[in-house]
């Protein structure tokens, strides 16, 4: 469970939804002078060097935020998303979740970033530092039950989880519907991704197959709480035929604010075709719970 590192994946098309998702949710919470806090439950490194072995072995950066770095389209969101990652990427690397948080907060703003892998947290407690952010070296689901409800009632809770085991979907489920009850004032936003079936191409290994539907499953759960809304938001750059393995990914937004959906519609139909690995590929913006 603590193999995955997310330099191997930093800047790749996920990151790209994920990331601008969440600049979108701290700017709607920011319109309000009170502060708020941010909590991450799986922080990782927080900074990734694209220049490290790691991005070089699967080069996902470069089917991802290399492909925006020259972006002329008239989206602002978009727009600012690649200008924020721009600062980063002409040194040649890639802000995480927490990094990104942290540009965008505000002094009376509070950062709670946890991460449990033991090289991540040191890399975490080098990379991001600052009066207002504890970093925990902690189970991100335990630590969200534990120190939900903040002081503060506002905040965006982001979680992200490798998924490394299938048994997480479901404890991402269990664990949303548990701090909700605590915090129900909170927006809660969940990284999903989408996987097709992939064959190991030396021995015909089938890899994936058992966290197939997982994500179906994740959307399902949570569609049968009690939440004041649940939004769905996807971006897949193949087809699920064609893919070999991840072939898009999703957010799922609990108590999604006002006008979050058309902007992230508008926004994904600007980066659909500039993120597309194939011919054919799909985004969508649909809501499971509306109020």
């Amino acid at each position: 469970m603590f193999s995955y590192r997310h330099s191997f994946h930093a800047g790749n098309h996920a990151d790209v939804i994920k990331h601008l998702g969440q600049m979108l949710l701290i700017a709607k919470l920011k319109e309000k002078d009170k502060g708020f806090v941010y909590m991450d439950t799986h922080s990782g490194a927080g900074l990734y060097d694209l220049h490290s072995d790691n991005a070089q072995k699967t080069g996902e950066f470069k089917l991802g935020i290399d492909k925006l770095m020259d972006y002329q389209g008239s989206n602002n969101d978009v727009a600012n998303y690649v200008e924020l990652i721009s600062r980063y990427h002409r040194h040649n690397s890639y802000p995480g979740s927490p990094e990104i948080a942290r540009t965008l907060m505000r002094e009376q703003d509070k950062l709670v970033l946890m991460e449990w892998h033991n090289q991540e947290i040191d890399n975490l407690r080098h990379n991001i530092s600052g009066s207002n952010i504890a970093i925990h070296h902690r189970d991100g689901f335990e630590g969200l039950l534990a120190m939900t409800p903040p002081p503060l009632p506002r905040g965006l809770v982001l979680i992200d989880p490798s998924y490394e085991v299938a048994e997480e979907y479901q404890q991402v489920a269990q664990t949303v519907a548990k701090a909700y009850k605590r915090w129900s004032t909170a927006i809660f936003a969940i990284w999903y991704p989408l996987i097709a079936h992939r064959q190991d191409s030396e021995n015909g290994h089938s890899y994936a197959q058992s966290k197939m539907g997982k994500s179906e499953g994740l959307l399902a759960a949570l569609k049968q709480q009690n939440f004041k809304n649940l939004l769905q938001i996807e971006l897949c750059v193949t087809t699920k035929e064609q893919g070999a393995g991840m072939y898009g990914s999703g957010l799922a937004v609990i108590n999604a604010p006002w006008q979050f959906d058309e902007r992230m519609r508008a926004a994904l139909t600007e980066l659909q075709p500039l993120l597309a690995q194939s011919s054919d590929t799909s985004s969508s913006v649909s809501w499971l719970i509306a109020e």
